[in-house]
């Protein structure tokens, strides 16, 4: 008897209150997450997800990530969000690896938040390694079809910097009396295609034996002025601070933090 393969991995992230929860629970048929409260934000843990069908060849696992919403957070919790954010990735290395990253926004302008959100999960935390989609959320009341939303909108994305291999254009509602019905279940099968395409793709493991390990223990060195610290620090180091918009001091203790997991874990 032969096994089954392992559910592609998926991980959700975005700003609270896009919708992250409702995106679960319209991929799953049914409510399996319940939407955060400003008072449940600062549950930092990822939670996990396990997604199956009757067809376990579509069986998927969703990670739902705390928002990386820094209005509503202290210095600390951000901190510990992308902490967190970064122990899921490496865990899941041994674990199938990451098939994408879906990212949730809602339908509105392109906020300092959300290019943040992207740079620090997309292009920090994963390497620009693992695929990543775009899933816009609150099209309920687009006035014609909800991808006319991405039509007129594409331009302004990618010029804010944010790139997506795949996008979907959806509302995770049904509305009062069920007036969006008909919109939530196209928007159902658009995601689940989605998924399944992203399925076919190989899963990607972000190599934290590379590169990042090896500036990640250097940043000791950070508190000591030296020469020759290495260019690749540097690179971390504008990575989180121009890129990112994050503070100097909160970069280097992020950075500082992440190398003493690391070494915690054996990584």
């Amino acid at each position: 008897m032969s096994s089954q393969p392992r559910p592609p991995n998926f991980i959700i992230f975005g700003e609270m209150g896009v919708g992250k929860s409702s995106l679960v629970n319209l991929i799953a048929g049914n409510q399996l997450a319940t939407s955060s409260s400003g008072a449940q934000s600062c549950t930092l843990e990822s939670t996990e997800y396990p997604v199956t069908f009757s067809d376990p060849r579509l069986n998927v696992n969703l990670y739902d990530t705390v928002g990386l919403d820094s209005p509503s957070m202290n210095s600390a919790g951000y901190l510990d969000a992308l902490v967190k954010a970064h122990e899921l990735i490496v865990s899941l290395k041994n674990r199938g690896g990451v098939h994408g990253l879906l990212f949730c926004i809602k339908a509105g302008r392109v906020s300092n938040t959300m290019q943040q959100n992207y740079r620090l999960f997309f292009e920090f935390l994963c390497q620009e390694q693992v695929p990543l989609a775009l899933v816009i959320t609150n099209l309920e009341n687009e006035p014609t079809d909800m991808d006319d939303w991405w039509t007129m909108n594409k331009a302004h994305i990618e010029k804010s910097g944010i790139v997506p291999v795949t996008h979907v254009c959806i509302t995770t509602i049904k509305g009062y009396k069920n007036a969006y019905e008909a919109r939530y279940f196209e928007s159902r099968t658009k995601v689940l295609n989605m998924l399944r395409e992203l399925s076919n793709n190989d899963a990607y493991s972000v190599d934290v034996s590379s590169w990042f390990a090896r500036v990640c223990k250097k940043l000791r060195e950070f508190l000591v002025p030296a020469k020759g610290l290495g260019r690749s620090r540097q690179k971390m180091l504008q990575m989180l601070t121009k890129r990112c918009k994050l503070r100097k001091e909160d970069a280097v203790q992020l950075l500082q933090r992440i190398d003493a997991d690391e070494e915690r874990l054996g990584t």
